[in-house]
């Protein structure tokens, strides 16, 4: 099936997906290499990347959990840190060179999940090209490098999904539990995928195909891998705070952040900077007078504040989810963005080419990917519904709360498997119905204007200031 409704295939065509592969796999491992060469004095430069790494001193000093001796917290899930924390212990205090190696390999096996991906959905060829792009894709390679969860949590997404359509396609009792417990891991590593059970669980039960009893067990079992990886964390986090509190206490206080009076609607996510009665936590010593203000209290509270400013705000609220759309789905311009702030200083020549082919990259890949969706998804339609729900899930839930353009990158390995098929399919693509090519027409016409608006309104300080710089 081409697109969700015909069957119609391509005729035969030369592969040359191997030597794509090979010469792939040779060509990022080099630019990793050479990169990881020049970075023994990176040091953390992001706010998120020192939390991390604080809270993963405390770990590995025995402390627990916490910002320091005697000081638990909640405010990130805790998978990431804890890696941080088994690798300082096992390669020496706050070796940074040794998570990016770590970090180099989850990305190769992520681009090996992605291969058995899209060979599953489509075929050898397709994965194959899939897993090229996932191995070069020019911010993969720079994130690598960073302390922060999108490597870790790329692959776990990528895991997670595969586990999904392997389950549908072969239903069995250790693949449903599998898939509950990296599903698990996924959650505890970026919390946005935490509530995905309550989706995933029925879809299941409707989509595969085993008599009644098998059905509802295997379901079941995804649910109770992903509750003895969660419940623990989430049993701790609910004692420690006094609220019920699952992963971290950040979404509520983002959802604040993105949804009260001041949100700024250009960079939603500098809400964090305002202050005085302007700062998303005023009121709060007034609303819970005579309480202890935990981590947990604090979010629960910017929690409610933030759901009766979008009731009582409907109309705004629906304008700037477009806006936070726009946002989600930007160019990708944290390497830009970070040369000019100074956080890094690479050879010039390096700045514009690293720029530009991270922006192209991003464009060609979101392009195909969109258009894929709609006229080369899998023959399986079932395939397609479990494949999107992850998808539609994150990109929801940074809609309503406030989007960033970091936060699509691990949906790319997705994207890219669509683009693969777009790629493999192309002659056939053309008989798709009328509905499925409007589909797809009014997805890239939507990121074009997602596109436009950003260098239009938002960039084109940023873009003048880097030519200003290289010149």
């Amino acid at each position: 099936m081409t697109g969700f409704f015909s069957n119609s295939r391509r005729p035969a065509a030369p592969d040359h997906s191997r030597a794509v592969l090979t010469t792939a796999l040779v060509i990022g491992l080099v630019i990793r290499l050479a990169i990881l060469w020049q970075t023994p004095g990176l040091v953390t430069k992001i706010v998120d990347e020192q939390q991390y790494s604080q809270i993963a001193r405390s770990i590995a000093a025995g402390d627990g959990f916490a910002w320091h001796a005697g000081a638990p917290t909640s405010i990130r899930p805790p998978l990431y840190p804890a890696m941080l924390a088994a690798i300082w212990t096992a390669a020496g205090s706050e070796n940074l060179q040794a998570v990016r190696v770590i970090q180099i390999l989850l990305a190769l096996a992520t681009t090996a999940l992605v291969y058995v991906l899209g060979a599953r959905l489509y075929g050898p060829v397709v994965g194959r090209w899939a897993a090229a792009v996932c191995w070069l894709y020019p911010s993969f390679i720079f994130f690598n490098f960073l302390i922060l969860t999108e490597t870790l949590f790329t692959l776990l997404l990528v895991a997670f999904v595969l586990l999904t359509v392997l389950l549908v396609q072969t239903p069995r009792a250790r693949l449903a539990v599998a898939c509950g417990v990296v599903l698990g891991l996924a959650a505890l590593t970026r919390s946005i995928l935490w509530p995905l059970p309550l989706l995933l669980c029925p879809l299941l039960a409707m989509v595969i195909r085993a008599p009644l009893a098998r059905r509802i067990a295997l379901p079941c079992l995804v649910a109770i891998g992903y509750t003895l990886v969660v419940a623990p964390w989430a049993i701790r986090n609910t004692r420690l705070q006094g609220v019920p509190t699952v992963v971290d206490t950040m979404g509520g206080m983002n959802l604040r952040m993105g949804n009260y009076e001041y949100t700024p609607e250009d960079r939603m996510w500098d809400a964090v900077a305002l202050t005085g009665e302007q700062s998303w936590v005023y009121g709060i010593d007034a609303d819970l007078r005579g309480q202890q203000i935990t981590e947990g209290r604090k979010e629960k509270w910017a929690q409610h504040k933030a759901l009766a400013f979008i009731a009582a705000h409907p109309g705004l609220t629906l304008r700037r989810s477009f806006i936070k759309f726009a946002d989600f789905w930007g160019l990708e311009r944290e390497f830009m963005a970070g040369v000019q702030s100074g956080l890094y200083a690479p050879a010039r020549w390096f700045e514009v080419l690293a720029s530009a082919v991270i922006v192209l990259a991003y464009v060609a890949i979101v392009i195909s990917g969109a258009a894929g969706m709609w006229l080369a998804g899998p023959d399986d339609w079932r395939m397609q519904l479990l494949v999107l729900l992850p998808v539609l899930l994150i990109m929801g839930g940074h809609t309503i709360v406030f989007g960033h353009s970091r936060y699509h990158l691990p949906l790319m390995p997705i994207l890219g498997v669509y683009a693969a098929a777009l790629w493999a399919k192309a002659p056939a693509y053309g008989l798709s119905h009328g509905v499925v090519r409007i589909g797809a027409a009014i997805s890239v016409t939507a990121l074009l204007a997602v596109w436009i608006r950003q260098v239009a309104v938002v960039d084109v300080a940023r873009i003048s200031s880097l030519l200003n710089h290289v010149g």
